[in-house]
């Protein structure tokens, strides 16, 4: 039984063998395939890019013409002369010579950019050594203005201050002001450093004088003093001057105690 069985097991074996030998498509590599060569594909081959190069052969090369032999040119053509030019000229024989270019036709030059009415035009002659007149042409002393600043204690007792500004230089003016006061029957003492006048930041402390006045005339103005301050004000400036004054009274006045009177404000002035 054992050779039976290996006697069948080796027919299997050997029928199995040729069937994988006889299938076209067994999967075994390489057995029983043909190898076929495969056509070749032709690689084309890409032309190279010629590159330019600085001075190519083919390139005419200029030879510039020897000196020694003149390139000869048509003669020129005869034209017809202007009526302006001359007649050509002739040599004793039948055949006419052509004039230079110069000659047949006239040279015209060129006009001048500057028309000859600008360049002719005489300047206006400017006087040296005459002196300049200056700007400011505003004599010493011509006035620039005037006004009066008062105060107002709800009293008939008050003061004023009248101001009037004049020329007093090319750069400088001067302005005066001059402190009243306005009252009915009144008596005071004279008083050193009792009137304070400021202009444009210059300060001055005057003395009032005594006062007796019984009100019999009414209201009176009375002078307390005055004084002249010199400010910085240019041709063709405008500025501004502030002006305080301040008149210590310490007293009463129809039963208001008053113990400092003051007015001022603002100067503009221009020149």
């Amino acid at each position: 039984m054992l050779l039976v069985f290996l006697l069948v097991v080796a027919v299997v074996i050997i029928f199995l063998t040729g069937l994988d030998n006889s299938n076209p498509h067994s999967n075994i590599p390489y057995q029983n395939v043909t190898a076929t060569a495969e056509p070749e594909v032709p690689v084309e081959t890409p032309e190279p890019t010629p590159v330019p190069t600085s001075a190519p052969t083919s390139a005419p090369v200029y030879y510039p013409p020897s000196t020694s032999a003149p390139v000869q040119t048509a003669r020129p053509v005869a034209t017809a002369t202007p009526p302006s030019a001359a007649p050509s000229q002739t040599t004793g024989g039948s055949e006419p010579v052509m004039l230079p270019a110069e000659q047949l036709i006239p040279s015209t030059p060129a006009p001048s950019s500057v028309p000859d009415t600008l360049v002719e035009s005489t300047p206006t002659p400017i006087v040296t050594g005459a002196p300049v007149a200056p700007v400011d042409v505003m004599p010493v002393g011509t006035l620039l203005g005037s006004g009066t600043f008062r105060s107002d204690t709800g009293t008939s007792l008050n003061i004023h201050a009248d101001w009037n500004a004049t020329v007093s230089g090319d750069r400088t003016v001067d302005i005066t002001v001059s402190v009243y006061v306005d009252s009915y029957s009144l008596y005071t003492s004279a008083s050193p450093n009792t009137l304070n006048i400021a202009v444009d930041g210059q300060y001055a402390s005057l003395a009032s004088p005594a006062i007796e006045y019984d009100g019999t005339d009414g209201q009176r103005v009375t002078l307390l003093n005055d004084r002249t301050f010199t400010v910085n004000l240019s041709s063709g400036e405008l500025k501004s001057f502030p002006v305080e004054v301040a008149w210590m009274y310490r007293g009463t006045y129809g039963n208001v105690s008053l113990d400092t009177i003051e007015c001022g404000g603002n100067i503009s002035l221009t020149r």
